[in-house]
């Protein structure tokens, strides 16, 4: 399992390779479908802290605590972790297998903005949509893990399905 931070800060590492720029929404959501797709192919586990659901989807508090004070803004800076030299950038993950991957999430998920990718995560029967309801107005209750992983799983197998459809179509 890996930090949230290396992850976010390989997204971050994408979006100023091709001279875009990522907000703390957007961000988190990146890492949360990122963490989901990763579950629901493998069923383990991509970070190594729960994902909470917060009134505007699923949250890393972790990350929230690092770019909040970006606001609604473009973040400015990567991820840090402090240690005992001080403050240092938490490197990106050192798995080219994990680094393609999110490649492949941000091929698919860095156009959308951050609402965009806000609003689909509210979509009714997802992880947060399932949490939520049940703990309506409790900030902080986590997604548990094995529901992000069905969920991400079951819409693993359908495009796989899909993608075995097309292939025999041609």
């Amino acid at each position: 399992m890996l930090s949230p931070k290396s992850i976010a800060n390989y997204f971050l590492e994408l979006a100023a390779a091709n001279g875009e720029s990522i907000t703390p929404m957007k961000l988190q959501k990146l890492v949360y479908y990122a963490h989901g797709w990763y579950a629901g192919y493998t069923g383990v586990p991509l970070i190594n802290e729960s994902v909470e659901a917060w009134q505007y989807g699923p949250v890393i508090p972790s990350l929230y605590r690092e770019f909040r004070q970006f606001g609604s803004g473009d973040i400015k800076a990567k991820a840090t972790e402090v240690g005992m030299f001080g403050a240092t950038e938490v490197p990106i993950p050192a798995d080219p297998n994990i680094r393609a991957f999110l490649s492949n999430v941000w091929n698919s998920y860095g156009a959308y903005t951050g609402i965009a990718l806000s609003e689909m995560t509210h979509a009714p029967g997802t992880p947060w949509d399932q949490t939520w309801s049940q703990n309506p107005g409790l900030r902080g209750m986590d997604i548990p893990f094995e529901r992000i992983t069905q969920w991400f799983g079951e819409a693993a197998a359908r495009a796989q399905a899909q993608a075995q459809q097309q292939a025999v179509a041609h």
